[in-house]
């Protein structure tokens, strides 16, 4: 098994729970997804093809508008 090191982030209760469902609901945990995402940012896993990054981007850009929408 590889070292792992703990790290522990501040982050708002409501945000918290948002991640934890979402992450349940794709069968993930939070470690897992968090991982994933700094592997991404690190450049060490990227996304499987150009049409998954074109997907993610426009989902991101739709959460962002519905949110503006919502506020």
């Amino acid at each position: 098994m590889a070292e792992e090191a703990r790290l522990t982030i501040r982050i708002n209760p409501d945000k918290r729970k948002a991640l934890k469902a979402k992450a349940e609901a794709e069968g993930k945990n939070t470690t897992e997804v968090l991982t994933e995402f700094i592997d991404q940012y690190l450049g060490i896993k990227q996304l499987h093809n150009p049409l998954e990054q074109r997907v993610t981007r426009l989902e991101k850009i739709v959460e962002e508008h519905l949110g503006e929408s919502a506020a």
